[in-house]
């Protein structure tokens, strides 16, 4: 009996050995799991950032320590999250107001020109920040995220820490992604995000091939501008080049889902994995902005222009119609005014400087979405099924408007000729319709029915990055070729030359045959 109990007693004590073992073990592996990561996007579009912050929270609540440079920090502190503000002055792009202050006079190619340019600056004034000076002397990463808006100089980065990069895109793919990882162009078979191409016949093929080719001249400017900002902070003796910085990219994320409209062929290491700025469960809404959409019985829209245009520089005469109709409808309306108080507005209307835009859409009673068609917004009204009435300004948006109507779930407005008629009549055709209504929905099914949500999706292919130390498998070998390379010019030049040649050869060898023939002939004769 003692002899029994004695044996018990050591295996208790062994086993609690082993379980304790276990247990450091299994907390080193987690502990060798989470990584430094470190993310920039010095964009000047609030809307841009909020889908990798998504991404950086959720990376974050698994233990991960995220440091993440930007304009616009979160809201509040979150666990293993360091927010560091770039510097930026609002008023340095009221400029993109111009369009909304009056569309038809706007300057659009100026506009352009100074918001690029300001992109530019604010790269390298990221670069320049003291805390980021700090971190490339002290601190170490396993992983680097760039957001891109004209910010390539930013992969200099993953040279000075030695460490993986993942390119985030805001929306689809562009020229300069698609030609830093070797991705097809696929100009033939996928219309471009600017042309609006309904149809890929040769009308369509026409207009694709001609703004692909305008893209492609425009994105050299922007990289020979980006070239400089990255040589200014990543000197050729220290650092690997800008070209070669690009071909080092593990993965790039695309905030963009295929059921949006656009199929297009994608290597390995390009994931969409879009809309990341969509809660899979909506966040709790203000309790003033939750009442008035609660109370909402006839239903709510909602009207915005993004994070970039203001509601402020509307026309006064497309103002007062907005208000005049909104006066006269029995349903609720939820208005961004980046202002304080808005003369004349009616009883029906909620007016916030910043609105939870995704929350608001997945409300039940949200039932027209009044926008500027920013991919952002428009994703999001298509997740939570709500139509929309588009008021398109500049850029991708007035593309994104015709899709819009192409599809059949909303109505695009000409915002440099609004009329109350049109307006009212366009409200009253969404809200009286169900065509609208169902077709989003169904649309909305599509988007939502896939193996994994969107911020699973993003989150399993940076941890698989990590985990994969860059994932030099996923590498496609075409991205290390030229343009002429890539396309086999060389290649065709190379066939014809020989074609050429042994044409000449034939051709000689027939003159010598034909030459040689005829002199026999000649001296037989004199003979």
């Amino acid at each position: 009996m003692f002899e029994l109990r004695e044996f018990s007693i050591a295996n208790f004590y062994t086993k609690m050995k082993f379980l304790n073992l276990l247990t450091i073990f299994t907390l080193f592996l987690v502990q060798s799991e989470c990584s430094k990561i470190l993310v920039t996007y010095p964009s000047i579009s609030k809307s841009h950032i909020m889908p990798l912050q998504s991404l950086a929270v959720e990376l974050a609540s698994r233990g991960h320590d995220i440091t993440f440079f930007s304009p616009y920090p979160l809201n509040k502190q979150v666990k293993n999250i360091r927010d560091i503000k770039i510097p930026f002055d609002e008023a340095d792009k009221e400029f993109l107001n111009e369009v909304t202050g009056n569309p038809k006079a706007a300057n659009i190619f100026n506009m352009i020109t100074k918001m690029n340019s300001l992109l530019f600056r604010t790269s390298n004034d990221t670069l320049q920040m003291p805390e980021m000076r700090k971190l490339m002397k002290e601190e170490k990463f396993d992983l680097l995220i760039v957001g891109y808006v004209m910010s390539e100089s930013m992969f200099g980065l993953a040279d000075h820490f030695k460490c993986p990069s993942i390119l985030f895109s805001p929306a689809s793919t562009f020229s300069l992604i698609n030609q830093a990882v070797g991705n097809p162009l696929a100009v033939s078979g996928t219309p471009h995000m600017m042309s609006a191409v309904k149809k890929m016949d040769f009308v369509g093929r026409l207009k694709t091939f001609l703004v692909t080719g305008i893209e492609l001249v425009v994105t050299k400017y922007f990289k020979y501008k980006s070239k400089q900002v990255y040589d200014f902070n990543f000197p050729a003796d220290r650092y690997r080049s800008l070209d070669e910085s690009l071909k080092n990219i593990s993965l790039v994320i695309l905030n963009y889902h295929f059921s949006s409209g656009v199929v297009r062929p994608y290597l390995p290491n390009m994931i969409e994995a879009g809309p990341l700025q969509v809660k899979p469960k909506p966040s709790p809404l203000p309790n003033d902005l939750r009442n008035f959409l609660d109370g909402a019985k006839d239903g709510a829209i909602l009207f915005s222009l993004g994070s970039n245009a203001k509601s402020t520089y509307l026309p006064k005469n497309v103002l007062q119609t907005l208000l005049k109709v909104f006066s006269q409808l029995k349903q609720r309306v939820v208005m961004k005014w980046e202002s304080e108080s808005l003369d004349g507005k009616p009883d029906n209307v909620f007016i916030s400087k910043w609105l939870p835009q995704d929350d608001v859409l997945a409300h039940p009673n949200t039932k027209i979405f009044i926008s500027h068609c920013g991919l952002g917004g428009v994703i999001e009204a298509k997740y939570h099924g709500v139509p929309i009435i588009g008021l398109s300004l500049f850029g991708d948006q007035h593309a994104n408007a015709d899709n819009i109507v192409k599809d059949g779930w909303g109505i695009k407005l000409d915002i440099s000729n609004f009329q109350e008629k049109d307006f009212k009549n366009s409200l009253s055709e969404i809200l009286n319709n169900p065509k609208y209504s169902q077709t989003v929905k169904r649309l909305s099914k599509l988007i939502q029915d896939r193996p994994m949500n969107a911020l699973e999706t993003a989150t399993f292919w940076v941890e698989y990055v990590l985990r994969h130390h860059g994932a030099p498998h996923m590498h496609y070998p075409g991205a290390d070729l030229n343009f002429f390379q890539y396309n086999s010019f060389d290649v065709i030049l190379f066939l014809i030359a020989l074609v050429y040649i042994f044409m000449k050869f034939v051709k000689f060898i027939c003159v010598k045959m034909c030459c040689g023939g005829s002199r026999k002939t000649k001296k037989q004769k004199i003979n």
